[in-house]
């Protein structure tokens, strides 16, 4: 009984001497703001999905045939400068196609088709209308559009994060000036989000079409989020 006593006598003590504390820091009054930050930026670097899709009447033939164009493409992205590590095959495949559908008669393989397809990474911009040209001209019949992007975003996330900090802290110098009231230290820093560019893709049809192949690279946009607590004076 008197052990029971004394531990809730000690409790009761521990609580009495963190009660103000608790009470202090819930009394602090503090501004909470939202920053926003963002940079432009030219692409730097590109990627082609592109390769070649055959068919014939046996799958042996079909991927015989398709290796043939497959190697002059290879050789072709080689004397470009492409480099090996920059050529990743994306899709392989090797399917029987049909033919027809006819109602109430049932579907009959008509041949096979043999699929191979590369994702191919262009660093080199200025050539990148030459590039698609003979990627084309080396027996490539699939080309899915062009995607262009930032090689290095972080780099730049980071000035929209310095930029969306002093967004933040213009924000609540504005909002406690117009309040009367001044600023102490920050409470918290969280960042909100961050936003990478959607790669800008041409279309596939009009690099198919088109002899030239003029391309366009644009700007794309980075951005990054910030919320900010900071103790009112």
């Amino acid at each position: 009984m008197t052990n029971r006593l004394l531990a809730g006598l000690t409790a009761l003590l521990v609580f009495s001497i963190a009660a103000p504390a608790f009470a202090d820091s819930q009394k602090t009054r503090f501004i909470a703001v939202e920053g926003k930050g963002t940079v432009t930026a030219i692409p730097d670097i590109a990627s082609i999905n592109t390769g070649v899709t055959t068919r014939a009447e046996t799958a042996r033939a079909a991927l015989t045939a398709n290796n043939k164009a497959m190697n002059s493409l290879f050789r072709q992205l080689s004397e470009a400068g492409i480099d090996e590590k920059d050529i990743r095959t994306s899709n392989f495949s090797v399917s029987p196609h049909y033919e027809r559908y006819e109602r109430n008669k049932p579907r009959r393989i008509a041949g096979y088709q043999a699929a191979n397809h590369v994702t191919v990474t262009v660093r080199d911009l200025k050539q990148l209308g030459r590039l698609l040209d003979a990627v084309v001209s080396a027996g490539s019949n699939r080309v899915n559009g062009v995607q262009f992007s930032v090689a290095e975003p972080e780099k730049l996330l980071d000035q929209a994060r310095r930029k969306a900090v002093k967004d933040a802290m213009r924000r609540a110098h504005l909002y406690a000036d117009a309040a009367g009231a001044g600023l102490g230290k920050i409470l918290q820093i969280q960042e909100r989000g961050t936003r990478y560019p959607r790669p800008r893709m041409r279309a596939a049809e009009a690099v198919r079409s088109d002899k030239s192949v003029p391309v366009s690279r644009g700007t794309q946009t980075l951005s990054a989020t910030v919320g900010i607590r900071i103790e009112l004076e």
